[in-house]
């Protein structure tokens, strides 16, 4: 689990954006009580839109934990929740720095067909992406190699209202769901952060399922 100065994340991005952004406040523990997220309608998700349980994640696309989680564990819970429709899974930018900023950036650039797979894309090479000398580089690489070309990302970075929704959402999760660690999960109306074992995840899905 990677925790961070929420303060700082919203400032280095307030300052690629030109917002001005208050400071939210922070919130800590292992399933605390959160509000339901509201479903927005370009929400990108997995599974069927009608399933009984909802997961949403909040995640970093430069959070090795999130990127263990998503290469490790999600395929799990897809094979065993999503693709039988019992689970749909909203995937929600929470990003820790400007890295992780371009790369969600990128992520909406894509088809939205293509989107999960960018985002797998960027999880599994992120020790390339993330340890070179210029990262807007390394990410119009992978974008080329996931059909979406340097000119397309470049407009993507100018795009003024995508990047205000991406930090209107970081500051959402930090305000109303005291979220301050990625990666994060609510799962009716309950906080769970930090990386965990399918095996763990498993029972908090199944009891959610079962109160459903």
């Amino acid at each position: 689990m990677r925790k961070f100065s929420i303060v700082l994340a919203i400032a280095f991005a307030a300052l690629l954006v030109g917002a001005r952004l208050p400071a939210p406040s922070l919130g800590t523990g292992q399933a605390m009580a959160a509000d339901a997220p509201t479903v927005y309608p370009d929400d990108m998700y997995m599974g069927k839109p009608d399933a009984k349980v909802t997961v949403f994640e909040f995640a970093s696309l430069s959070c090795p934990h999130c990127a263990a989680f998503n290469n490790d564990v999600l395929p799990k819970i897809k094979a065993d929740y999503m693709d039988k429709g019992l689970v749909r899974w909203i995937y929600r930018d929470f990003p820790l720095n400007r890295d992780a900023y371009l790369a969600a950036i990128l992520t909406h650039c894509a088809s939205p067909i293509r989107y999960f797979a960018m985002v797998d894309s960027l999880f599994r090479s992120q020790s390339f992406w993330e340890t070179q000398p210029d990262v807007l580089v390394a990410l119009k690489q992978i974008g080329a190699s996931e059909g979406v070309d340097e000119k397309t990302y470049d407009a993507c970075i100018d795009d003024k209202a995508l990047k205000e929704k991406i930090l209107a959402r970081l500051k959402e999760a930090s305000d109303k769901f005291q979220v301050n660690a990625t990666p994060s999960f609510i799962i009716n109306g309950k906080l769970y952060s930090g990386e965990m074992p399918y095996e763990d995840f498993k029972k908090i899905l199944d009891a959610a399922l079962g109160a459903s």
